[in-house]
């Protein structure tokens, strides 16, 4: 205790419960913060721009006056970098804070009937039709509706199937899903940022970074191995059985603690390499 009232980084007049409250808090944030950008590419720049501020204050403590004079007036650039270069992270560590239970009080319960999704799921898996579709929870996607077609349809398989169809005008993109209404299709999704995904195809890489940023549940169909893939939180489950895919939804949906047999299928990193190709 005498050592850290020493430090004079906390001022110890205060509550002690304010204080270990305070503590609580910043810990929360760090580490929220690291595990968001721990398998992406804003790690790399975070360690860049420590290095060189840490080399400008040594540049100061040694005397380097040429090298302390550039290293000194790059350090207020740097925010800004970190602000522009790190969008994609910011975005999903803000939506990994909007997911606090607490907060879910403010939210619409999502509704969805699973039944025609998931048929059609099923038989475009079996037809090796590639598809994604996105099923919207707590955080909007206005800003990726916007840019896509508008929809505003009730859910049925037979639609969706129509929409995936080889050649069809709206295949590329991502059906959306909100409220049990087909929001939009062609919506073209962010892209992973994560360094040890280069094998994912497009679709899946589209589908992870989705569902890295936001609390959507994801579900691929690959139209070259015909398996069901789905994202959620930044982890990826495949391949998912059709006949498991409705419980796996609904325990996602529901925040209900996965099953054992739902995490050995949960591929991360490495396993994402092996094979799940779009």
């Amino acid at each position: 205790m005498d050592f850290l009232r020493g430090l004079y980084i906390i001022p110890w007049s205060k509550n002690y419960i304010s204080v270990f409250l305070d503590i609580i808090i910043v810990s929360y944030l760090i580490y929220k913060t690291y595990t968001t950008l721990r398998r992406t590419r804003g790690i790399q720049l975070l360690l860049g721009v420590g290095i060189i501020w840490i080399s400008g204050s040594l540049a100061e403590f040694f005397g380097f006056e040429l090298l302390e004079f550039i290293l000194t007036n790059i350090r207020p650039a740097l925010v800004f970098a970190i602000i522009v270069l790190l969008q994609p992270e910011l975005r999903r560590l803000t939506g990994d804070l909007a997911r606090i239970r607490l907060l879910r009080f403010f939210f619409l319960k999502p509704s969805f009937d699973l039944d025609p999704i998931v048929e059609a799921v099923r038989n475009m898996a079996q037809s090796k039709i590639g598809s994604i579709i996105v099923l919207v929870k707590d955080i909007s996607l206005k800003d990726i509706t916007e840019n896509a077609v508008a929809i505003d349809s009730v859910v049925s398989s037979e639609l969706l199937q129509t929409i995936f169809f080889k050649n069809s005008p709206l295949h590329d993109g991502a059906v959306i899903i909100e409220q049990n209404r087909i929001i939009c299709a062609a919506s073209y999704l962010p892209m992973s940022g994560s360094v040890e995904i280069s094998t994912l195809g497009a679709r899946h890489r589209s589908a992870l970074g989705l569902a890295e940023e936001t609390d959507a549940i994801v579900i691929v169909t690959s139209e070259e191995t015909g398996d069901i893939t789905v994202c959620f939180d930044g982890e990826m489950f495949h391949p998912v059985k059709a006949l498991e895919l409705k419980a796996l939804v609904n325990n996602l949906m529901t925040g209900q603690k996965k099953s054992k047999e739902d995490d050995r299928r949960k591929t991360r990193d490495k396993e994402k390499e092996s094979g799940v190709n779009s």
